[in-house]
């Protein structure tokens, strides 16, 4: 490899490294369970029965909402740049009751990412229908049949778990968690306007149950920012938009101006993930963005990234496949270097399905079926792709066998020529008078083949053989 050659890999080579430890830094995910696991309670949390399991929500949800309405009354009478922060003490509690309060339902309904926001959302808007209600912890729960409850006064039920780790615990059932925005709507003009609205706070303000300190520029702007449109504000949708511009354009912006090629394709999909992310991160966690908003862009920011993220594997194996040679002393037309390009493609192509699997799986795709479609789409497309499946295997085992090389003269019946390339589908000779000879793997297997540069008498050269 020439020098201006080497020079020009250094500066990929440094950005390969900062993706490498991107990637592990954004696949960590920091989540209420270890702020809780911190918090030490003293009491047992009882699920036992419907009675005990609805007592606890209404304290703790009690709980939160007046966290919430302190530390809100807290800022308009600093009128502060920074809204006021809990303690690490007060920060473990309601991280805690969150926890907890969201595992009072069952959100088996819910995809995977989206629990901790629809969980919280979702508590928030129970709260406040029972609040309407004037349920209290020591009001008696109606049975409407074995193992399921309805709230006097609302349709919420609290149904048993018949299976799995939290067999027997009485939660809100999937079904109430599914019709609780509906439900909300219907009595949420009953409530007083001069009432605190946890719900409302909670969707319209930046970050999560507790503002962050950088939300009080948030909360000084001029009231057109604040108007609601589908429970989110102005601002929310604005910034929303401003992440998908940055997602769409800015990959497309920082990489116009490098050369074609792998390297270029391979820095256009890490700079796509790490807009994803952080479109996630700042419209949907900062922003709190909610309801249909939040799904939307859930799935927008989840679909681009693992794709990105898949791409970005692929294309890490063909930079990894077209360059081991530079790193190593294997002729880059050899059979040793064509195996390892091989394998390194194949490994590619299957982290790449994997992760895409793993990104349906997340966004609540159901797997299972496209899996097994897959697999009948992949036989009518081995079938149809027959001859070149053949050729495949054929070169497989030719670079096995390692009966040729490159730079070996070679003949049979209807063929003669030095071989200049074995690829995944043919082989390249150089004939006697310099034309060039391309045969398939499976037709080349087939041939019995003279190997004339590995005659014992001559192994360099025959009159037979003449020097390429």
């Amino acid at each position: 490899m020439n020098p201006d050659v080497r020079g020009g890999m250094n500066t990929p080579a440094r950005f390969l490294l900062i993706w490498i430890v991107f990637a592990c830094l954004i696949g960590s995910q920091a989540a209420w369970a270890g702020a809780a696991a911190d918090y030490v309670t003293g009491a047992q949390i009882d699920r036992s029965t419907p009675e005990s399991s609805l007592a606890f929500f209404i304290k703790a949800t009690n709980e939160i909402r007046d966290d919430m309405e302190f530390f809100k009354k807290k800022r308009e009478e600093t009128n502060s740049w920074w809204y006021p922060q809990p303690t690490d003490e007060e920060r473990k509690r309601i991280d805690f009751l969150m926890y907890e309060i969201i595992d009072s339902m069952d959100l088996s309904g819910v995809p995977e990412w989206s629990h901790d926001t629809v969980g919280a959302e979702t508590a928030l808007m129970i709260r406040t229908i029972m609040r309407l209600a004037k349920v209290d912890p020591t009001t008696p729960l109606r049975k409407l049949k074995d193992d399921l409850w309805v709230v006097p006064g609302t349709y919420l039920q609290i149904g048993k778990i018949a299976s799995g780790m939290r067999m027997g615990d009485y939660t809100f059932t999937a079904e109430t968690v599914a019709n609780t925005p509906y439900l909300y709507a219907k009595v949420i003009d009953r409530k007083p306007k001069t009432e605190f609205n946890a719900y409302k706070f909670y969707t319209e303000s930046p970050g999560g149950i507790m503002p962050p300190a950088f939300a009080g520029p948030i909360f000084k702007l001029p009231s057109f920012w604040h108007e609601a449109y589908d429970t989110n504000t102005v601002w929310q949708w604005s910034l929303f938009g401003l992440t998908l511009i940055l997602l769409f354009l800015a990959p497309w912006l920082l990489t116009r101006l490098m050369p074609e090629g792998p390297w270029r394709v391979f820095i256009f999909s890490a700079l796509t993930m790490f807009f994803a992310k952080f479109g996630n991160v700042a419209a949907i966690d900062w922003g709190s963005l909610t309801s249909r908003g939040a799904v939307v862009g859930s799935i927008i920011y989840s679909i681009v990234f693992y794709l990105s993220l898949s791409l970005a594997v692929f294309m890490l194996s063909e930079l990894v496949a077209n360059n081991y040679s530079n790193f190593s002393r294997l002729n880059p037309k050899n059979v040793d270097a064509s195996v390892i390009r091989l394998l390194c493609r194949v490994v590619g192509v299957c982290g790449a399905l994997g992760i895409i699997i793993m990104g349906l799986n997340t966004a609540g795709f159901p797997v299972i079926g496209i899996v097994a479609g897959l697999g009948v789409g992949g036989l009518a497309f081995a079938l149809a792709a027959k001859p070149t499946l053949e050729n495949l295997l054929a070169g497989v085992i030719i670079y096995m066998d390692k009966s040729i090389y490159v730079g070996d003269y070679i003949e049979s019946k209807d063929i003669e020529g030095r071989v200049e390339e074995i690829g995944m589908r043919s082989t390249r000779l150089r004939g006697r008078d310099g034309t060039l000879i391309s045969i398939t793997n499976s037709e080349l297997s087939e041939k019995i083949i003279r190997n004339k540069t590995r005659k014992i008498s001559h192994p360099a050269e025959t009159e037979d053989a003449p020097a390429g």
